[in-house]
């Protein structure tokens, strides 16, 4: 028997992961484990009802949370024991709190509290959400429809927009890091992007010693722009090549470079030009293509300039391509009606009428259409009586002048 983590729903031992949550099943003795949290169970800074524990990554546990007056759910985020003496750690930490509670925008997650309780348990708290991440969904559905990928990538763009607004740059954008909550129409999820634990504040310059070191790589490698596997210095347009490959993961079910090492994989986003989506997905149109190449350029000057910008111009690629197509068929529909029925083209036709008899003709009527009529020679006569008394007249002249010369 397997039971999940986040909703609780048991199965048998043959399905591996939460059809509900997306959530890796768990066996019976790691339950248990689970159930042993110290912190499951308890009221957490005398407001939070910790009830499961339902994620835990390399920095932070998550929990699943009841507040104890409103019986709203929440997720608290705590910081793991063994960190929370380190002041790099705890700084990231606030940082994403700080970071996220910024950008007031519908498709980023919500935290409403961040601090340190008594015991000393860094910690935030953000709105819980019952979804798939992105990253489940496109494992699962594989590819997704066009019109999918436009209400997703809307919503990607607007979130990012926002950020971007408040000078933060998310740096670790990928779909592990974007939520779908599932609405009462079929794949027109509500999107969330949460995660902004290594987000950069640009304007932030308070801090004596920097969080991340110059030319220091942070991310995750299949979703990093050129510029920050190079280690270089980030704007916004970092976030849009992101955005890119996400796109690009949605059109054909996988990122552009993957597998590998990670050197190998960010040296591919440097210096190698991503394959074609059309080679993985060929009935992608080729105008979405190019916005999606476009945005994975590798100089930022040459990809969109804003998320927003980078999802106007995917839908408009689709539309495009789809107006394409209906004028096609349209063209086909009318070339099919003006090509007769096939019982017109196989009727029987007319016999041609014989050709009229032909008769010999009057040797009078062969001579005039050999020279012509009668009155068709009359001016040549006259011409040539002209010519003759002009002669003689000449003639005359020339004969009266040589007589009264030798008289």
């Amino acid at each position: 028997m397997k039971a999940c983590p986040q909703c609780r729903r048991t199965y048998t031992a043959d399905i591996s992961f939460c059809p509900y949550d997306g959530q890796s099943l768990l066996v019976a003795s790691d339950e248990e484990e689970i159930n042993e949290d110290p912190l499951v169970g308890r009221v957490f800074i005398d407001r939070y009802h910790l009830t499961a524990r339902i994620g835990e990554g390399g920095m932070c546990t998550v929990y699943r949370a009841t507040h104890v007056l409103t019986r709203k759910l929440w997720a608290v985020k705590i910081l793991h024991a063994e960190l929370a003496a380190q002041r790099r750690a705890v700084k990231r930490f606030q940082k994403e709190a700080q970071a996220a509670s910024r950008i007031d925008n519908q498709n980023v997650i919500h935290v409403t509290d961040f601090g340190t309780s008594e015991e000393g348990y860094v910690y935030l708290v953000m709105e819980y959400l019952e979804g798939l991440t992105l990253k489940r969904a496109v494992q699962t559905d594989g590819p997704f429809s066009m019109d999918r990928i436009l209400h997703v990538s809307r919503q990607i763009g607007d979130a990012l927009d926002a950020a971007h607004a408040q000078n933060v740059i998310h740096r670790d954008l990928k779909p592990e890091n974007i939520m779908l909550l599932p609405t009462a129409e079929p794949e027109r999820e509500i999107v969330k992007v949460l995660d902004f634990g290594i987000a950069k504040v640009q304007e932030d310059t308070t801090d004596s010693a920097p969080l991340t070191a110059q030319n220091m790589v942070m991310g995750t490698p299949q979703y990093m722009s050129p510029e920050q596997a190079k280690g270089l210095e980030l704007d916004a347009r970092s976030d849009i090549y992101s955005f890119g490959i996400i796109i690009y993961e949605m059109l054909t079910g996988k990122p552009p470079f993957s597998g590998g090492p990670s050197k190998v994989i960010l040296n591919k986003h440097a210096n190698e030009s991503p394959p074609s989506p059309r080679r993985v997905r060929p009935e992608i149109s080729a105008h979405v293509e190019r916005v999606v190449l476009r945005s994975l350029e590798k100089s930022p000057l040459r990809r969109p300039q804003a998320a927003s910008e980078l999802a106007r111009e995917l839908e408009l690629a689709v539309r495009l391509a789809e107006s394409m197509t209906k004028r096609e068929k349209d063209r086909e529909k009318d070339a099919d009606r003006s090509v007769p029925p096939t019982a017109v083209e196989d009727a029987p036709r007319p016999a041609d009428p014989p050709p009229p008899s032909v008769k010999p003709l009057d040797p009078v009527v062969a001579s005039l259409v050999a020279h012509g009529s009668p009155g068709e020679a009359r001016p040549f006569l006259l011409r040539y009586l002209f010519l003759l008394l002009a002669v003689m007249v000449v003639l005359i002249v020339f004969i009266l002048l040589w007589y009264l010369r030798h008289r």
